[in-house]
């Protein structure tokens, strides 16, 4: 039923379309998870690159201060392996069924991080190495989630000072905070992190007012678009959608069996007249309810008044007068609460398409065979062309 007089039909395409937006919005998240995924990988690899490259020029140029073996197992194995140990854990968390679309998100973005601390630990001698951790936020605000974007950050700054903490103890390279300059380098690099966590906190702000802007838009578009094509009152289609339908009918290259039907409540005025026009809606909107559950909701539109039309495809008129007369039927047993005393028929008049005749004569066939019905009340009448003959409704088996 419908509450308020709103359609509920409208209320239901709404929704649709609305989830319809949100698993688009979810499909894109999707493919950019898949694409942070290939930029971590190809970051590794690249560096496993950059790095030999650096340790057969250092060999070549007689730089190294330390053996062959130990360069090979701290600055190529240990990082580059660390990387694609947590490279192979993001690839099972963006493809495992059971994690949710945020979940992979956060996943992702973390273990990028750790990348990053390998890479930044074992080569923070070369100062622009931090940028690494500013281009992880960056790939954070696809995501529109400020609370990832902020812990990402967070896990940024905290790994960076975790690492000059580790090098405290490595003989091999100077800590910030052992040596004034590299104190300065580093709070310049802290700045810069958090500075980059500021930009990509407003720019997600402004990207998800934007996105709230587009879907409230959008479903506005869509509602005003209802709002042309339906019923306000009983939300079945309205005759606008109906014309739209038949002109379409029209342009179709292959007909399939299809019958036109236009059903009307019996003595409505009177229902008006002695019960109020409230009760004359509630009729109403029990005749569209009962209508749209045998035929669908597609199936059915309000011509003006009392008066409905029906568009039944792949249907033979013999299963439509089947279908009509079961309709009958159950509005006879229709009750209404404030007005028990009411009972509520209604007459059908069908007729099936012929393909030389087109749409333009459904209605006049239709509507002869409703005046047929309409003589007796409470009865089904088919139209066969070509004759003055109209069978009855078919009792339903």
């Amino acid at each position: 039923m419908i509450a308020n007089g709103e359609p509920m039909e409208e209320l239901q395409t709404h929704s649709l379309h609305v989830e319809s937006i949100r698993r688009d919005l979810d499909r894109i998240i999707d493919e950019w998870l898949h694409l942070h995924l290939r930029l971590a990988a190809i970051l590794v690899a690249i560096s496993l690159v950059v790095e030999s490259g650096i340790a057969f020029f250092i060999t070549k140029s007689q730089l190294l201060t330390t053996t062959i073996e130990r360069y090979i197992l701290k600055f190529i194995i240990a990082p580059s392996g660390s990387a694609a140990l947590c490279l192979l854990v993001a690839v099972l968390a963006v493809h495992s069924k059971r994690l949710s679309s945020k979940a992979k998100a956060y996943a992702m973005s973390l273990l990028f991080v750790l990348i990053c601390f390998d890479y930044y630990t074992a080569h923070s001698a070369f100062v622009a190495i931090y940028a690494l951790y500013a281009f992880g936020i960056f790939l954070t605000t696809t995501y529109a989630d400020y609370r990832l974007t902020g812990l990402v950050s967070v896990a940024s700054l905290l790994s960076m000072i975790a690492s000059e903490l580790f090098l405290r103890w490595d003989v091999d390279k100077v800590s910030a905070f052992i040596d004034a300059n590299q104190m300065v380098n580093f709070l310049i690099a802290l700045s810069i992190i958090a500075g980059c966590s500021l930009v990509s906190s407003v720019t997600i702000r402004y990207e998800q007012r934007k996105n709230e802007t587009t879907l409230r838009r959008e479903v506005e578009r869509e509602l005003l678009k209802e709002s042309i094509l339906y019923d306000e009152l009983t939300g079945v289609y309205n005759r606008k959608a109906l014309h739209d339908a038949l002109r379409a009918l029209e342009q179709e290259t292959t007909k399939s069996p299809l019958v036109f039907g236009i059903a009307d409540i019996d003595h409505f005025k009177l229902v008006n007249d002695l019960y109020g026009h409230q009760v004359g809606d509630l009729c109403l909107i029990e005749f569209a309810c009962v209508l749209c559950e045998y035929f669908g909701e597609g199936a059915i539109y309000r011509y003006g008044g009392d008066e409905f039309c029906l568009i039944l495809r792949n249907t033979t008129l013999q299963d439509a007068e089947q279908l009509c007369e079961r309709v009958r039927l159950r509005l006879q047993r229709a009750e209404f609460e404030d007005v028990p005393d009411l009972k509520v028929t209604a007459c059908f008049g069908l007729t099936a398409y012929a393909e030389p005749d087109g749409s333009s004569h459904l209605f006049i066939q239709a509507d002869e065979a409703l005046y047929e019905a309409k003589r007796v009340r409470d009865a089904v009448r088919s139209y066969h062309p070509g004759t003055t003959v109209f069978s009855r409704g078919v009792s339903p088996s």
